[in-house]
């Protein structure tokens, strides 16, 4: 899968249709866009939550107009729609709020400058997930490790209505022990942990011979970061705080998840229906009676 196709399928680009009719000129100028994008947006994004915290809103309005340009320049149209949006509420909601929407805004463009980079920078790889499929009704084992208990229970909660098992650890070195044991189809690994963080654990993990996708838990979108996440071996990447849609769309890349929770809405459909259904029928005796 080349660049073009790779940027067409990012959810938050507005561009399938639109690269389809550019040619290589236009598609190298899209290109640079997409690497000033890159670079800029990471600094934009803490002097925001500066501003934020010093409650100088004026100067927030002013640097979200700014990144509201620069979703427009790449074509991510609905997120720089929402940018003006969190921008014009900003003094009208109460700090606390505003703190929580545009912070969790700003995570969303961090996931969409990973996923930039992602198409621009990493070998395209094949996905497991076919193979899983053929495989009928096996359970994928997943490991997560991250040294802080509440993305960890997080994760269980989230993962917990799927067809997936979830194994966690709060270390490097717990995970190492682990995987003398088993094998994992998947690794969920947090970056900035003590004593081995999650690039030197990714590391260990390949030298080991594990060849499960590794997705990388993080907040930060700066280049030189998932870079190096890259050449450790990064599959893909989960934007702190994590969103359970996000978490399952990731993961669902590389191996074949199944979300029980849908069977059991269906379920308990059927259910509410055949109870309506008796219900009815008995209001029905009751009438004739």
């Amino acid at each position: 899968m080349n660049h073009k196709e790779q940027l067409a399928k990012i959810f938050n680009l507005n561009i399938s249709e639109k690269i389809e009719q550019m040619d290589d000129d236009q598609i190298n100028e899209y290109t640079k866009k997409l690497h000033s994008f890159i670079g800029d947006f990471p600094a934009q994004g803490v002097k925001i939550k500066e501003e934020l915290t010093e409650k100088a809103y004026d100067n927030c309005y002013k640097s979200l107009s700014t990144v509201h340009d620069m979703l427009k320049e790449i074509y991510a149209d609905i997120l720089a729609e929402e940018c003006m949006k969190q921008a014009e509420n900003i003094q009208k909601n109460e700090h606390e709020k505003s703190v929580a929407y545009i912070s969790n805004f700003l995570a969303a463009i961090s996931a969409l400058s990973i996923d930039i980079q992602m198409a621009l920078y990493k070998k395209d790889e094949q996905s497991s997930k076919g193979n899983d499929a053929a495989e009928g009704e096996k359970t994928n084992n997943i490991l997560a490790v991250d040294d802080v208990a509440f993305f960890l229970n997080r994760l269980k909660a989230f993962l917990k209505d799927t067809s997936c098992k979830l194994t966690c650890v709060n270390s490097g070195e717990a995970a190492l022990r682990y995987i003398r044991k088993y094998t994992p189809d998947l690794f969920l690994l947090d970056i900035d942990m003590p004593e081995m963080d999650g690039f030197e654990l990714a590391k260990e993990l390949k030298a080991s011979g594990q060849k499960a996708p590794i997705i990388f838990l993080t907040g930060n979108a700066m280049k030189s970061y998932v870079m190096k996440a890259i050449s450790v071996g990064a599959s893909d990447f989960i934007i702190k705080p994590i969103n359970r849609d996000q978490l399952l769309e990731k993961i669902g890349k590389f191996i074949k998840l199944e979300t029980l929770i849908e069977e059991n809405k269906t379920e308990n459909a059927e259910n509410i229906e055949n109870t309506d259904s008796a219900v009815n029928a008995e209001n029905a005796e009751n009438v004739e009676n």
